[in-house]
């Protein structure tokens, strides 16, 4: 249905187009026999409307362009967004968590080894005196 329409419109363009040309042709031979004002006023009115049937078109061509130059705008910038947010997330979530896990496990590390040692300290106390005790 869409192709149809297009091609309606297209034909459309062409008849207006077609009209257009035979009307000034027709105008300019009559022009050329007998000269009339109303007729070059008539011609000048013809080229007049053709030059803003032009001006019409480009404005619309030009929108069209516009608009899909911002379409593709619109998907580039996008896709280069999605790239680069993705890799610096990456990277500051690598950077984040790495320093969290350091610090964290230095911090369960450093209190493991303390309990350890605390742990150790009381058994060498108990084996020391255990040992002293049956010395005596």
């Amino acid at each position: 249905m869409a192709v149809r329409s297009r091609l309606q419109g297209k034909q459309t363009q062409f008849h207006i187009e077609l009209v257009y040309g035979l009307l000034f042709i027709a105008g300019f031979a009559v022009l050329a026999f007998r000269v009339d004002p109303r007729i070059a006023a008539f011609e000048g009115g013809l080229v007049v409307g053709y030059l803003l049937r032009i001006w019409e078109k480009m404005a619309i061509y030009e929108r069209i362009l516009e608009e899909m130059v911002s379409r593709e705008a619109e998907t580039q910038v996008a896709s280069e967004v999605d790239d680069q947010v993705a890799a610096e997330v990456e990277e500051q979530v690598g950077d984040e968590v790495a320093a969290e896990v350091d610090d964290r496990i230095g911090e369960e590390v450093q209190t493991q080894v303390e309990e350890e040692i605390g742990d150790l300290d009381k058994q060498i106390d108990e084996r020391v005196a255990k040992h002293t005790e049956e010395r005596r």
